[in-house]
């Protein structure tokens, strides 16, 4: 059932060609088993993402490199107990499990996938570092993260806060949530570029992604 739905027609071009590929494939499914939020997070990040490249100039490997890590940068949380989708508060355990799923995911894409090109698993694993050496979960700075990674981060945290979560009482609105990213240290460049990018609406239906 999985595979009919990840290969229906109307799937973003990029999504398509990706999931021909069984490594890429495999590891898209496994998402969607474990909870489909998760599979249309990544789905919404990674369409935010080729757009954010495009106007940033990206082109060929470069653009394929970010679409893949945005896609996947979550794909740690698969190991995670689906109750915690749902967790409002989360306990010195969970905190745990949430600061080693970059690593996690790095892991098992290298596993499952075992030709992934080196910029999507470092982007995956530094999603989460943040320029002032806050994030996690090697706590690194400015300089020392990868580009790909800060784009895949901001882009991450965008769409993130416009969805829906447990832990707050409701959604960000766009300039509420570009004004977070500001807040953060996230590069304005990316800022920019989000702030002047039509709001992505990613159904249960993945052929309905608008912009």
């Amino acid at each position: 059932m999985h595979a009919l739905i990840l290969h229906r027609p109307g799937l973003p071009g990029w999504l398509s060609e990706m999931l021909k590929y069984q490594g890429p494939n495999r590891l898209a499914i496994q998402m969607l088993a474990w909870h489909e939020t998760l599979y249309y997070h990544a789905v919404t990040t990674a369409v935010y993402a080729e757009a954010v490249g495009r106007a940033l100039g990206m082109q060929d490997k470069e653009l394929e490199w970010l679409i893949q890590a945005a896609f996947f940068h979550d794909y740690g949380k698969i190991t995670w107990p689906s109750a915690l989708v749902s967790k409002a508060h989360l306990s010195d355990d969970d905190r745990k499990l949430v600061n080693v799923h970059p690593i996690t995911g790095e892991y098992y894409l290298r596993k499952y996938w075992p030709d992934v090109p080196d910029p999507v698993c470092r982007a995956i694993r530094e999603h989460h570092e943040r320029p002032d050496g806050s994030g996690y979960p090697a706590g690194l700075k400015g300089g020392e993260v990868h580009p790909l990674s800060v784009i895949v981060a901001t882009v991450e945290v965008y769409t993130a806060l416009l969805e829906h979560r447990p832990y707050r009482d409701k959604s960000f609105t766009r300039a509420e949530a570009l004004a977070e990213l500001e807040k953060q240290g996230l590069p304005g460049e990316v800022v920019r570029v989000l702030a002047g990018i039509s709001e992505v609406v990613v159904g249960k239906t993945v052929g309905q992604c608008l912009s």
